[in-house]
């Protein structure tokens, strides 16, 4: 096993210094470079840099447009490593297998940041400690408020007898309201329900 391993990794260096080399054709040689690299195990697999470049290709292809730091990307792209596991049945290969688990972060990361709903799927409890983690923005609604009407009974009403009628200024100074009784200040009324009600409480 290690030494096909070897036999792998050498076959893929000769390819690379290959496509290096040659100036013509690199279109070609590029396919066949990348197709080698896909057919890779695990362990020679470029997890980091094949994925953050995937998961960055998915997201655009989203349209997601929310900042992503990097310490972020890697996480996401280490979780996807850990759950690929490729079905071995139907020739699955590792690359497949990653596409597949980073496609569905991807699709994670476009719902948290485009939406406010509550996401609570457990399959999802991970991905979403790793977006808290690095404070993955949210697109919260504001929710539109009504406007509720009071209206006072009477006993707030202003006594007839205390309003002030005329017009207003320093050429009409306003008249002096009588005040018969220590009852008919301002405020007495209110003071008076306010006290009533206490009295019932």
């Amino acid at each position: 096993m290690l030494q096909r391993a070897f036999r792998m990794l050498a076959n893929v260096t000769r390819i690379t210094r290959y496509a290096m080399d040659c100036r013509e054709d690199s279109g070609l040689l590029q396919v066949l470079f990348n197709r080698v690299i896909d057919l890779l195990s695990r362990s020679l697999f470029p997890t980091r840099r094949r994925g953050l470049r995937w998961l960055r290709e998915q997201l655009h292809d989203l349209g997601v447009t929310a900042p992503l730091s990097p310490g972020c990307l890697n996480e996401f792209v280490l979780n996807a490593a850990k759950a690929a596991s490729p079905d071995r049945n139907s020739g699955e290969t590792y690359a497949t297998s990653l596409r597949k688990q980073l496609d569905a972060r991807a699709r994670f990361i476009h719902l948290w940041t485009t939406s406010d709903d509550k996401l609570t799927q457990p399959e999802w409890s991970e991905w979403i400690a790793i977006a808290r983690k690095h404070l993955l923005p949210r697109s919260w609604k504001i929710s539109r408020t009504g406007v509720t009407e009071f209206r006072r009974d009477d006993s707030f009403a202003v006594p007839e007898r205390l309003i002030v009628k005329g017009p207003r200024g320093f050429n009409h100074p306003a008249p002096a309201r009588p005040i018969d009784s220590a009852n008919d200040l301002p405020g007495v009324q209110i003071l008076s329900d306010l006290k009533r009600a206490n009295d019932k409480s």
